[in-house]
């Protein structure tokens, strides 16, 4: 029953509002202690052990802060230590169970086991050179107990001499579809050399030179023109030191 703002309230109009506003009140307070009867200790308990579940089951969770990390050593040095720090991100201890070095000559070491939420640390892995040259890849699987792996991975370019090659030798079989192959080209830090150009002794073998990063790194890209028959040449790739005679560096090319 509704009635006009303007016009005064009859004794009915009165009682039926306030019988209206007392129903509704009646309803909530039925409705309260309903609910309140339904939530019996049985499902109090009930909900509380689903809820220590849910804690329980929060995942632990290391963080690595630099997992992949490259280096530039000279064989003087003989060995390199690299430091991968980490956190502990979960809501749960997390401990380090295992850890495994790709070959012999790296070791991985740790102050402790056991990390608590939000607590740090740091492994330290140790790669001897032990006569290696040139680019070296190695890697660390680090297992937790939540059966978690994280793969650290660290490279060092060893230089024996200021210029390094990927390969000096790029080749072809007879037939075999004749897509570029690159030759990185990595440059020690001092002395101060630039690659200047890339040329080919054989002008159905075409070579590229990119900057990556100049002074530091190259790309060479070689390609024949086919692989139809059998093709030889050399690439040399020119520097600009020593001044007094710059130095090239040779990539042999063949199809056979």
């Amino acid at each position: 029953m509704q009635r006009s703002l303007h016009a005064p309230a009859s004794p009915a109009q009165v009682l039926w509002e306030v019988g209206a506003k007392r129903w509704r009140r009646s309803q909530f307070i039925y409705c309260s202690l309903n609910l309140e009867s339904v939530a019996t200790p049985d499902m109090v308990k009930l909900f509380s052990i689903l809820l220590l579940l849910g804690v329980c089951a929060a995942p632990a969770e290391l963080t690595w802060e630099n997992p992949s990390q490259e280096f530039q050593r000279q064989p003087q040095d003989k060995d390199l230590v690299v430091n991968f720090a980490f956190r502990n991100d979960g809501k749960t201890p997390v401990t380090i169970t295992k850890t495994n070095s790709s070959c012999g000559c790296t070791t991985a070491e740790l102050p402790k086991k056991t990390y608590l939420p939000g607590e740090r640390g740091n492994l330290t892995a140790k790669f001897t050179f032990g006569g290696r040259s040139g680019l070296q890849s190695k890697s660390i699987s680090v297992v937790t107990d939540d059966q978690q792996t994280a793969q650290l991975v660290f490279k060092c370019l060893i230089l024996d001499e200021p210029v390094a090659l990927s390969q000096s030798l790029v080749w072809w079989r007879v037939g075999e579809t004749a897509e570029a192959k690159n030759i990185e080209i990595a440059v020690a830090k001092q002395p101060a050399i630039k690659i200047t150009a890339a040329a080919s002794t054989n002008p159905r073998i075409v070579a590229i030179l990119s900057t990556v990063k100049d002074g530091e790194k190259y790309v060479v890209s070689v390609k024949p023109a086919d692989t139809a028959q059998p093709e030889n040449g050399e690439i040399f790739v020119q520097t600009d030191y020593p001044p007094e005679g710059p130095k090239a560096y040779t990539i042999h090319v063949r199809v056979k």
